[in-house]
């Protein structure tokens, strides 16, 4: 499956923020659109990045580790 760029940032955003709706916001789209391209993204790489709870998400060593990777491409591409 061919992941697109735009997965990534917004699993960037959501990591970043930790709440889904925080991250909508930044990326000036809807909570249903995060959680589905979240959605998108797990299914594409095969793995749970997130756990959601009533007060947020938080990685799991699969979203750490995919973060570690991403945060530092997505840092430099916004500077």
């Amino acid at each position: 499956m061919n992941l697109s760029y735009d997965y990534y940032r917004v699993f960037y955003y959501v990591a970043r923020f930790g709440n889904i709706t925080q991250a909508a916001n930044a990326l000036f789209c809807n909570q249903p659109n995060v959680t589905r391209t979240i959605k998108l993204l797990e299914q594409g790489l095969g793995c749970t990045l997130l756990v959601r709870s009533n007060r947020g998400v938080t990685l799991t060593p699969e979203g750490e580790l995919l973060l570690s990777h991403v945060a530092p491409a997505m840092e430099h591409l916004e500077s």
